[in-house]
């Protein structure tokens, strides 16, 4: 008899009765190294609606399953020795977890875009979440695809990558359409491109790592941030020029632009409330601070350049 793994019956009860003993030596892993061969980003929170998507030569979104189970365990007495489980019973405390549905692979003469292989999946992970506005993780990267995992776990290797708390929700959920996937294909290397310069970089990074504060105050603090690296408001009339310089990069010209000018300098106001008097912004002026920062940046990335201060308050003054 064999299991589901294609492991022979009597060798998975001597591999348990070996755990049970604390004897148990697992096979060697497989040789990989992350920094030339071909890897496997697991991608929680995305799913694909076509069996694989190519974003570049070598970098493919690819539809899969596999499941992160991460509740806590529990166990109400110490091991009998050094090496052993502890003894019965064990509590889950918790359901928690991640169904993954997606996986990013890069291969190991993928075109290179300017980062370690680590951070292009990062950095492509990145693009997701900002077009997306989802709360996307990469729990773990693999050496192969996550189907065939399976067929040898003990030899695969898989390394923890994003396995902290769940990132936060800033915007509905919604899946990814054909026109996203797009539109990360077509700016991808303009993106890369960009991110040499250390004003954008850190705009980006600051933007990516603000759902990761699950504090309100401080996340709309952190958002705006990314909008003032991007900006460079100055230290004069700082309200007046950063919304002015916004909404004149996010709109035409018109009666749109000056609608928007003032819901961005309320969105501001809140931000300043959190910031100065520890004041708790509502939801809305919340998810308007991500959805401002984000379309900044992606106006920024399809421009393919940073955007220019005094030329956008220029074009303010002359309607332009």
């Amino acid at each position: 008899m064999r299991t589901d793994d294609g492991e022979d019956a009597g060798g998975a009860l001597e591999r348990l009765r070996a755990t049970l003993e604390g004897t148990y030596v697992p096979p060697r892993k497989d040789a990989f190294d992350i920094g030339t061969d071909t890897l496997y980003g697991a991608i929680g929170g995305l799913e694909l609606h076509c069996p694989h998507f190519d974003l570049l030569p070598g970098l493919r979104l690819r539809s899969t399953f596999c499941r992160v189970i991460a509740p806590y365990l529990m166990a109400f007495a110490p091991p009998p020795r050094p090496g052993l489980p502890h003894p019965n019973p064990w509590v889950a405390l918790g359901e928690g977890g991640l169904t993954v549905l997606t996986e990013l692979e890069l291969t190991a003469d993928a075109e290179a875009i300017g980062f370690d292989r680590l951070n292009t999946v990062w950095f492509v992970v990145a693009l997701l979440r900002l077009r997306l506005g989802q709360p996307l993780q990469v729990p773990v990267i693999a050496d192969r695809p996550f189907s065939v995992v399976k067929s040898a776990p003990e030899s695969a290797n898989i390394i923890p990558v994003e396995l902290g708390a769940p990132l936060v929700r800033t915007t509905p959920h919604r899946g990814a359409t054909q026109s996203d996937l797009q539109w990360i294909q077509s700016h991808l290397r303009a993106a890369a491109a960009l991110m040499q310069d250390p004003i954008f970089n850190r705009a980006l990074q600051t933007f990516d790592r603000a759902v990761a504060v699950p504090y309100p105050g401080a996340g709309i603090v952190i958002a705006w941030a990314s909008i003032e690296s991007l900006l460079r408001p100055g230290q004069q009339r700082i309200t007046e020029r950063l919304c002015r310089a916004l909404a004149t990069l996010l709109h035409p010209p018109g009666s749109t632009r000056d609608r928007a000018f003032t819901e961005i300098a309320a969105c501001y106001e809140a931000r300043g409330g959190a910031a100065h008097a520890g004041h708790m912004p509502d939801t809305k002026q919340f998810t308007k601070a991500f959805d401002l920062a984000r379309a900044a940046l992606m106006a920024t990335i399809e421009q393919g350049r940073l955007p220019c201060r005094d030329e956008l308050l220029r074009r303010w003054s002359q309607k332009l």
